[in-house]
Order: C-alpha cells, then structure tokens, then sequence
C-alpha cells in the first residue's frame, strides 16, 4: 500500500502544492490515543487515523485527499492477505478548519483547530483535533516524516522530531505494520537526543473504542526497533535509512530488517539541512538568510589520504554542527588563523525562499599555494556569501587542497590506487568532487543541481577554466566565470611535475628513504611546508617550487587552452574577463628594473630572439616607469591574451561567451597608484563596500548583478538593461566595466596580443 501511493505520488507531481493544514500529529484531548498522523508529497496530503477497533484493540485506517485546506476522504482500512494487500472501505473523513470547536469546550494553548468529522463502521462522531507537537523545529526534523520500505510495502515508519521542554531533541515515532492475521496494527515510540540511529521500546496503548468517553490508556510492551534515518531520500540506501523491527501483538510476531525510503516530502527547518551524510545545523541571519559553515565534502586528506584522490564521505551517526567556520589548508601565514590538513569543508548560504535557485560555486585565488574559502578579511569573511544568497542564488565557497599538498607529483605515488593512476592534480580532483557533492545534496538547500555556475579569481579563475576542460567535471556545472585566469596552453606537463617531486622528496629528506611514500607522508604538515617553501611572487617564480594544474593525461587530457579551441571543453555558456593592469601587486615595481637601461636589458634576457620588437610594443618612453612598462608585458602575456584566445576559441564552437575588461580605478590614497589592480574585482564582488563611496558601492553591486544575472542563465548585465555582446570573431566585442561608463571595446587588447601570437600561443 505504501508502495502504491507512492506511485500515485510520483504521478500527480505537476498538480499545485497548496499550504494549510500542517503536516504532524494531531489529537483531540478528550479522546485519548486517537488521532491523525498526517505528511505531504506533492500535491497530495495522506496520513493515517490512528484508532482502535470494537475489541479496543489497536487500529489505522489510511487517508488521502488532493485539498489541503479542507480535505475529504475516504477512510481505507487495508488488510494484508496471502493474494496481497486489500483495501476495504470502512468510512469518511472531513477535516475543516475552524477557530473554535464544536463541542464547545475551550482547548487553551492550541495554536489550530481542526473539526474532524467521520464515519467509521457504522458510527458518525464529530471531533476537534489540535496539533500535538510544538510548531518550533529542531534540526534533526529534517529527517521527520513518513518512510516505508520500497522492496515490502504495507507498513512504515511515521517520524516526528520535536524540542522538548529544555529545547532538546525529542522524538515520537510510529510503526504501522500488520499482525499475524493481517489486521492493521500500531506501536509507538519516544525518545530523545541528536543521534541519527535510535534504539527504542515501542509500546502498544490499549483505550477504550473510538466511539466510547475518554478514559485512561494503558501500554503493554510491543517490543524494540532500531531505526537509523540520516538523509531524506527517495531513493533507498541501506547505511543511511534502515528499520530493524521485532514486535508482538496478542501473540503474532512482526519482525523486519529492511532499508527505508522517505515517502513524504523533505521537512524545511530554517537553519537546517539535511545532506546524504548526515543532518547539519547551521545559522540564520536576520534577515532570514542560512549559513553553512565547515560542511565536508569528502574524507579528511590525512595519514595514508595524503595525496590521494578524495574518498567519499561515509554516513554520519550524529547531527553535525555547521554554525562555525572551519579551518584552512596548510599554507604560509598570513591565511586563515586556523589551518588544518582536515580542511576538505565548504561552506553554503541559502536564500530565505524555497527555491529551487540557481548555485553559484566559488573557487578562491592565492597562486595555489595560498588562500581558503574562509580567509579572514577585516573581521569577516573575505568570501562572504550572504550578499550573492540575497540576490537569490545558492551560494558555495569550497576550500581544496593547495601548495604541495595538492599539487606534488611524486613518482612513488603513480598507480598507488586504481582511482587516481597517475600523481598530482589532488586540488582539482577536490573541486571535482565539490562539485559532485553539489550535485547530489544542494536541493536540500534550496538549490538546482541542474544550474550550477562555477566561478573563481586568478588561482580559481584557473581552476574554473581547467574544469571546463577536464573530463570528470562534464555535466556537474552549466556556467562558468573565469576572472583574471589563464586557461594555459602548455601548463606544466606530468614529466615535469615528476621531476618537481624529485627535488621536494630531497628537500624533504626522503630521498634516500626505503619507502620514500612513507616517509613523505609521516612529515607533519608543518615540516612539509618548512622543507618546500612555495613561490611568493608567480610572475617570476624566485624563491620557491610554484604549483598548480598540469595535464597528467587523467585529470586533464590536454592542456585547458588547446582543450577549449579542438572543441574538447564542456559545451557552455563562459563569461571570462581580466582587470586592466592585473601586475601592479602581482609584480611590484620594487621587484622589476627602475631605469630604462635595466629594463631593456631585462627585457633582451627574457626574450633574446625577439627583444627588438618587444621593446618596440612596450617603449619605456611610452610609460610613467621603465617597471610599469614590464608590468603592462606581463598583464598581456599573462592574463589580457590568454583570455582573448579562449573567449574567441570558446565562441567558435558554436557556445556562449563573454568577456570584460575591468578598468575602475579606486580613489582611496595608496590605491589609485595601483589602476587596476589583480584582485580588485574581489574588492568590488565580495568586500564590505558600506565605507566606500556611493559610485563605487553602486559599480560594485551592479557587477555583483551582472554574475548573477549569468548565473539564472541570462545575459550578464540584464537586470541594469546592459547591452554585453556575445564575444564573437571578427569582431571581438567585450564590456568596459568601470563606474564611469559602460562602453562595448572592439577587440580588447588587439594589438599587443596580435604582435605576441606571432611567436607564442598564449
């Protein structure tokens, strides 16, 4: 029977959801042990009225009704036979909101009423129920509601978890099932606590019959089930929703060891969520908005983990408490105060309506070796996403493994375990697996697996784009934003990679070790990063091992850049774009020649084949410095071109794409010297703009609209009436975004990347 209606539900799914009468128990005080045990799925409200027959005996008949305001049914007393379940018509039910009952006796503290008028075998009686629990949810209430055994139908397990007096966790379960002669039968259970498994003794009350005067109701032991409920799923999965029941009724014995599948649709608990590893709690701002702080998404990268392909999460046997940020990966300081290897976390912000909403997903910068997605910024989160779930979308902020935790190709560990063959890339299969656990559980927070934005800044902008590429990512996102990163075109290859792991395993003293993988991985975390300190300046790559992507032939097939222009790249819409002078910080100029002799001569070091025609691009004279004009090289060489050739590569497959150039300049002292700068379109997307000035608070909300605008699948710039051309060839049109004017730039850049494209492919 249970299984049935599911089918019935899963075929009225288009009909309207209407809200009226709650789902939960309800009871009319002046008939003990009677009452409604009513759920939602769909467009249907069903339930059981819970009685007792003419021997005072235990009894339920089912109910169902597509009304929700004031349902009428059929009230079905169902049998279980040796040819299967039968179902008998035994009576009528109509339940009617009313704001006083019709008996005319006061029920005080009930915060709705019900007139319940039915007929049942022969008897007509009209009552007045009330809800039986508090109104107030608990987090673990995300996993209330009605669970049957797909592979068994005709018994179930009802759900309701509550806060008790104290404001903890109370639970009130009942099992309907069927005694030996096949009557309908039922026990009940309460308890108590935030474990997700719960062994308790189920009672069987005996009253007087639903038609004679209240009177007191006695128990007799029924027995003891255990029943662990972690995820709200439809699709059953033993380890985390499991029934093991043995009751007695006068003599018969029900007894079941099967998996459980929800049937009623997810409870929504305002600073809750309910994932497939477990329940987490979490905050709710005032205005409404839900926090998620320090969720894993895969396993704890430690002991033998170390460089290993992330391993799934197994189920949780307790709620989890996500209402504190968790700590960062293991980097130098000058990142998040708390840093961990255990650092695998990410963190969601959910609007305040049910959704479903579009899911934006957020990869940080820092060169990856640097960076999380709880870095600290002036007493908040840099990455802050409360701002991003007001607009209406779901927020994820992800933390991944960086430096030489997440990116060390080492030559032991090839082949190691048959899901991950070769070595490195552990960060981008991180991001990968992210996106997988978006995949199955951002529903429960209000999100559309199915409109899923990737975006990220330099490091992550890298990592956007090489996601595009890689084929274990395919399908897991519909968007993507690359900001100020290269999708490269001859990254680091797996060979190099190696010989990179040859120097950290000396560096490391493990080089003469008999089993150098053991050794490596018996250092702590912080011997790591004092034997392999990583570059602090990317641009020049002078003091440390520098980290990242390479193309291992796995992870990455081929190169992001030659990816994307054979057509081999996902096939969605890209909006990719740089800021205008990205090397003002990336480079300072206290590390690049002061005079034009040094520059020029810098210049004829680097590139000794084609120095004259460098320097003919980038005169000296034509700068305020001799290092702004290197530092202008190193934004097209870097950044501007790259972007240009994959937003043009993009396009010519026949897909969507994008691109800006960013060219606001801030006023503040100290920072309109910097023009441009590479990290400003963090400043304007994510910082606390309440000090600036009101242009630029407003230039930085408006971009702010713009990503969400690309996010819901519109154009970006729709919602301020923005014309942002497709980029395309010939033409090549990208959007200016500076506070000042919005201007469409005709080939961005054209010249320099031109002259640069005769002797290298950036």
């Amino acid at each position: 029977m249970f299984k049935r209606l599911l089918l019935l539900l899963l075929l009225a799914l288009s009909a309207p959801a209407h809200s009226a009468i709650e789902s939960g128990l309800w009871y009319d005080r002046t008939h003990n042990g009677h009452g409604l045990d009513l759920h939602r799925a769909g467009p249907l409200l069903f339930g059981t009225f819970y009685t007792y027959d003419q021997r005072n005996a235990v009894d339920w008949l089912w109910l169902q009704s597509t009304d929700f305001e004031a349902p009428t049914s059929a009230l079905t007393h169902y049998r279980r036979t040796p040819a299967g379940m039968v179902g008998s018509v035994a009576g009528s039910i109509a339940l009617t909101p009313v704001s006083s009952c019709p008996d005319g006796l006061p029920r005080p503290e009930a915060r709705a009423l019900l007139r319940m008028d039915f007929t049942l075998n022969g008897l007509a009686a009209t009552w007045c129920v009330e809800p039986l629990l508090p109104v107030a949810r608990v987090p673990l209430a995300v996993v209330s509601g009605a669970w049957y055994a797909p592979a068994d139908s005709g018994w179930g397990v009802m759900t309701h978890l509550f806060p008790g007096a104290d404001g903890s966790t109370r639970s009130f379960r009942i099992i309907y099932y069927h005694d030996a002669a096949g009557d309908p039968r039922w026990a009940f259970a309460s308890g108590g606590g935030d474990a997700l498994s719960e062994t308790q003794t189920y009672y069987t009350p005996y009253v007087e019959c639903t038609g004679c005067p209240s009177g007191p109701f006695l128990t007799l032991v029924a027995g003891q089930a255990t029943v662990t409920l972690t995820a709200p799923l439809a699709d059953a999965d033993s380890a985390r929703n499991h029934a093991q029941i043995a009751l007695d009724f006068e003599g018969s014995h029900f007894e079941k060891n099967a998996t459980l599948a929800l049937l009623s649709k997810p409870q929504r608990v305002a600073g809750a969520a309910a994932t497939r590893e477990g329940p987490i709690a979490g905050s709710v701002l005032a205005d409404g908005i839900e926090v998620f702080h320090d969720v894993p998404y895969v396993q704890p990268p430690v002991g033998n983990l170390r460089w290993r392909a992330p391993q799934t999460l197994a189920p949780r046997s307790q709620l989890r408490d996500a209402r504190t940020v968790g700590p960062g990966c293991p980097q130098p300081p000058g990142g998040p105060e708390l840093i961990s290897e255990d650092c695998l976390q990410l963190n969601v912000w959910r609007p305040s309506t049910p959704g479903p909403h579009p899911v934006m997903l957020w990869i940080h910068g820092g060169g990856f070796v640097a960076g999380s997605a709880v870095q600290p910024a002036n007493g908040r989160l840099q990455y802050d996403g409360a701002a991003w779930a007001r607009r209406g979308v779901v927020f994820v902020s992800l933390n991944y493994r960086i430096g030489v935790f997440g990116w060390l190709a080492q030559r032991d560990l090839l082949g190691e375990a048959p899901d991950h063959p070769q070595t490195g890339n552990y960060g981008l299969l991180d991001q990968i697996a992210a996106l997988n656990w978006v995949r199955g559980n951002i529903a429960s927070f209000g999100g559309d697996p199915a409109q899923v934005t990737v975006f990220g800044e330099s490091a992550g902008g890298v990592s956007s784009c090489a996601l595009l590429t890689a084929p274990a990512a395919r399908g897991l996102f519909q968007r993507v934003i690359v900001q100020s990163g290269n999708c490269g075109w001859d990254p680091p290859s797996l060979s190099s990679g190696l010989t990179q792991g040859d120097r950290v395993t000396a560096a490391a003293g493990c080089a003469n070790a008999t089993d150098r993988r053991a050794c490596l991985r018996a250092l702590s975390a912080a011997q790591l990063l004092a034997a392999v300190p990583p570059v602090s300046d990317p641009a020049n790559l002078l003091d440390g091992e520098s980290f990242g992507p390479m193309v291992d032939g796995f992870v990455l097939a081929q190169s992001p850049g030659r990816a994307i222009a054979a057509g081999n790249a996902a096939a969605v819409p890209l909006l990719i774009g740089v800021n205008d002078d990205e090397n003002t910080t990336l480079t300072p100029a206290s590390l690049l020649p002061a005079t034009v002799a040094g520059y020029e001569a810098a210049i004829r070091a680097r590139f000794p084949a084609i120095a004259s025609g460098v320097l003919q691009r980038y005169p000296a004279a034509q700068y305020a410095t001799p290092q702004r004009a290197y530092q202008d090289l190193l934004d097209d060489l870097l950044f501007t071109c790259p972007a240009r050739r994959a937003a043009a590569d993009h396009a010519a497959q026949g897909n969507a794409a994008y691109h800006y150039a960013l060219t606001e300049i801030l006023p503040e002292p100290g920072l309109a010297a910097l023009e441009s700068f590479h990290g400003l379109d963090i400043v304007l997307l994510f910082g606390d703009l309440t000090l600036a000035s009101p242009t630029v608070r407003s230039f930085g909300e408006r971009m702010q609209r713009s990503w969400v605008d690309f996010a819901f699948g519109r154009a970006p710039g729709s919602s301020d009436a923005i014309v942002w051309p497709r980029y395309q060839t010939p033409t090549r049109q990208s959007l200016e975004l500076n506070s000042a004017r919005t201007a469409v730039l005709d080939d961005y850049r054209r010249d320099p990347c031109e002259f640069w494209n005769g002797f290298l492919v950036l």
